[in-house]
């Protein structure tokens, strides 16, 4: 459904975290945390690469271990203040090759699912979006994952051509966020995409 495009997918993992220690690989269900971002990215049938964008020695063995490339965070896009995008946007510089849409998605939203990245990828292609970004079922805007074309990647703005995908996941910033997870829910079944997937909406 979205033929000959060419999609990476950036998660960005630093290795300092305040609230939650090593939040990125802080186990749940068994795995580190980053695991799931990987193993969602992996189930996709379209992402071609997936890169870990991260600074610390640890987090890039975990992310090669399950398969992942690793691309080298600047100590200086590492601390608590530096907006995601610029670590996207140094992802993207380092890359040689140019994607023609990139994902940027996070590692603490570990019920992260194929079929909902596979989904917005469709939307953002059928609709003809800039990019895509998620909310949660009251549409405020979460971090779960955002799809962008690729030279929107560098924008400083949000697109004036940009659409939402309604995501349900927790989170995870403390240790009561992965307590109520692995006491409620399941990781997701890549494999069992639902027949009718959360709603999109797109805006001029």
């Amino acid at each position: 459904m979205i033929e000959q495009k060419k999609v990476f997918a950036i998660i960005p993992a630093r290795g300092g975290s305040r609230r939650l220690k090593r939040k990125n690989i802080y186990p749940i269900w068994g795995k580190p945390m980053l695991y799931w971002a990987i193993r969602a990215c992996q189930h996709s049938q379209y992402i071609d690469g997936i890169f870990v964008s991260t600074e610390d020695t640890e987090i890039k063995n975990v992310a090669r271990e399950y398969g992942a490339q690793v691309i080298h965070r600047p100590t200086k896009l590492a601390d608590h203040y530096t907006f995601k995008q610029d670590v996207i946007v140094q992802a993207m510089e380092t890359i040689l090759e140019k994607p023609d849409l990139v994902i940027s998605l996070q590692a603490n939203s570990p019920q992260i699912c194929a079929y909902d990245l596979d989904a917005a990828l469709e939307k953002i292609v059928q609709h003809d979006r800039n990019e895509l970004f998620t909310v949660n079922p009251q549409l405020i805007q979460n971090a779960a994952f955002r799809v962008m074309k690729y030279d929107y990647v560098f924008q400083r703005s949000i697109s004036t051509r940009s659409g939402v995908y309604v995501t349900n996941y927790v989170d995870v910033h403390e240790i009561e966020d992965v307590a109520y997870l692995e006491a409620n829910h399941q990781p997701c079944d890549h494999n069992n995409r639902p027949d009718n997937l959360t709603q999109t909406y797109s805006f001029d």
